[in-house]
């Protein structure tokens, strides 16, 4: 996301506000998750790095289920919402350390989650 920040064209920006906003008005828990999805995908292709922008195919496929489980044992939406949101801002901002410690709220995050279901230290 700091990367981005840095380098992301107007079109790349385009992508990731899209995801963001379809993630805030999805209807159900499956379009939710294909946002999420699209929106991280989004991210990494605005970086244009070679190395960064294959881990969208890690995204697609093992981390479908987490951002499956943690949407639906969120309690907060709007919490989540947001902090994807201040992600998106802080990208379009051209602000990097904002997005790296707007990403390092949304990982603290999944790790509440996780740890609250016992399936993280």
């Amino acid at each position: 996301a700091a990367l981005a920040a840095v380098i992301r064209s107007d079109e790349a920006m385009a992508q990731i506000s899209s995801a963001c906003h379809e993630m805030g008005v999805a209807g159900t828990l499956a379009q939710r998750t294909r946002a999420d999805r699209q929106f991280h995908q989004a991210i990494l292709n605005a970086t244009r790095n070679e190395l960064l922008m294959p881990l969208g195919a890690i995204i697609d496929s093992s981390l479908d289920y987490l951002f499956t489980f943690v949407t639906r044992e969120a309690n907060d939406l709007r919490h989540a919402q947001d902090l994807h949101e201040a992600i998106e801002r802080s990208i379009r901002q051209k602000k990097p350390d904002a997005a790296r410690k707007a990403v390092k709220a949304l990982l603290h995050n999944t790790d509440i989650i996780l740890k609250r279901k016992g399936l993280a230290d």
